[in-house]
């Protein structure tokens, strides 16, 4: 059997266990940045700019070619309401009576 000895608070050392070197944690991101070969790219910020101004002119576009459309089809509904309401109003005596009369001549 395993002897337990309980210990009490007290009675343990204040020293920690683990060190850490000094200035680990203020050079870490540079020394990340060497191993892994980061460099900032000039490149990078010359066409960053212009991917904006693309990416903008793009959504432009796009949302143009939806106003578009959705006009298109609002203008044929409502050429389709207006020749329905025109129809609604004449009756089809009317319209006979138009074919059938013979035009007058003025002379």
């Amino acid at each position: 059997m395993k002897n337990n000895k309980n210990i009490l608070i007290d009675e343990m050392s204040k020293e920690l266990p683990f060190s850490v070197p000094e200035n680990y944690f203020n050079q870490f991101a540079l020394q990340i940045e060497e191993q892994i070969g980061f460099k900032r790219s000039i490149t990078r910020k010359l066409f960053r700019p212009w991917m904006y101004m693309a990416a903008m002119f793009v959504g432009i576009l796009v949302a143009d070619q939806v106003f578009y459309s959705i006009n298109q089809n609002n203008a044929a509904r409502s050429a389709e309401n207006y020749e329905s309401y025109v129809l609604s109003q004449v009756d089809e005596t009317s319209v006979a009576d138009l074919y059938v009369e013979e035009p007058s001549n003025s002379k």
